[in-house]
């Protein structure tokens, strides 16, 4: 039996050109982490950027990729720290918590895909009262060895490891890398 997400809300999406309702079922949902699960704990992008010598307007992650070996490695141990420190003051967003309780009752499969590392989520859901990292089925991190949001990789991964179709996935998130990679992925 397939189980339906808010069908009022979410389940029938309109299809604009025939006026015609779409049922979707939504058999996981994959959420981003900061800024969508959580409130950020204060993270320095602009003392990050300069530190590692990062351009702005060019992502932090990719820009680490592109440099040396000796100097990747510096820069991303220059960003985990700051992940980590700011993931320690990290709070769940409001309604997150009652949200996670609602899908997992409803047997909806959850997942993290997150561009922090497994360490920094780890301690931000340390902040969460009812919430545990047992709650979701799979969690990709950038420890993966994955390419990171925008590139679908990571939800075609989550996909695969909960046993359902991307076509099957609601993709959750607060940036425009999560938007491309869930419709790169093709999730709803």
């Amino acid at each position: 039996m397939t189980k339906r997400l808010g069908e009022k809300t979410i389940g029938y999406f309109e299809n604009l050109g025939a006026l015609q309702k779409q049922q979707y079922a939504v058999l996981a949902v994959l959420f981003d982490f900061d800024g969508t699960l959580t409130h950020p704990g204060s993270l320095n992008l602009s003392e990050i950027r300069n530190i590692i010598g990062c351009p702005a307007g060019k992502p932090i992650l990719e820009y680490i990729s592109s440099l040396p070996e000796t100097e990747s490695a510096s820069a991303m141990a220059t960003l985990d720290a700051f992940e980590l420190e700011a993931a320690g003051r990290a709070v769940p967003n409001d309604g997150a918590e009652e949200l996670i309780s609602y899908l997992k009752a409803e047997n909806i499969g959850m997942g993290i895909i997150s561009r922090n590392t497994q360490a920094a989520i780890e301690r931000a859901m340390r902040n969460f009262r009812q919430t545990r990292m047992s709650d979701f089925q799979v969690i990709i991190s950038r420890d993966a060895e994955i390419l990171p949001k925008p590139h679908p990789h990571g939800i075609l991964l989550a996909a695969e490891r909960m046993n359902v179709l991307p076509e099957q996935v609601m993709m959750v998130g607060d940036y425009i890398f999560d938007i491309q990679a869930g419709k790169q992925a093709k999730t709803l």
